[in-house]
């Protein structure tokens, strides 16, 4: 563990000339670590950032709420999206108990393209916003298992 020192008197009178470093990601989202090293004196200290907006979720979650109306499939490309990155957007409202479900359609006029994980493009439709439903044992049809 390192402890903090109190910087020197040549510490404090010199004219610094900082080196930076930055961390890797951290847990939270957008969050990092930056380093700083003097390069005349030594000196070492950490700061760590977080990102400062006036948004949160909560704000995306009304922005899609607005846009695709609970249980109501819509067709986003009649609205004027052409893209949408759906995986990330269901990461975030996951947390809120919501998840966009994408349909394919075979008009192709009507076609969004949507990126997955990895970032691949699929061509979807048909969106609808649902809640996630949680379930205690995790099986879909009810049944038990044999043996138990």
């Amino acid at each position: 563990m390192r402890r903090l020192k109190v910087p020197t008197l040549q510490q404090w009178g010199c004219p610094h000339q900082w080196k930076t470093t930055h961390s890797l990601r951290q847990a939270a989202p957008l969050q990092r670590v930056r380093r700083y090293k003097c390069l005349r004196c030594g000196l070492r200290v950490k700061t760590e950032e977080q990102l400062a907006v006036p948004w949160d979720e909560r704000d995306l979650v009304a922005l899609v709420k607005g846009l695709l109306p609970e249980g109501k499939a819509v067709y986003l490309r009649d609205q004027g999206i052409t893209e949408l990155p759906l995986y990330g957007l269901n990461t975030h409202l996951e947390r809120h108990g919501l998840v966009i479900h994408a349909a394919k359609v075979r008009d192709a006029k009507r076609f969004v393209a949507c990126t997955d994980k990895y970032g691949r493009i699929e061509q979807f439709g048909l969106f609808e916003l649902r809640e996630i439903h949680q379930e205690g044992s995790g099986r879909t049809n009810g049944r038990r298992r044999k043996g138990r």
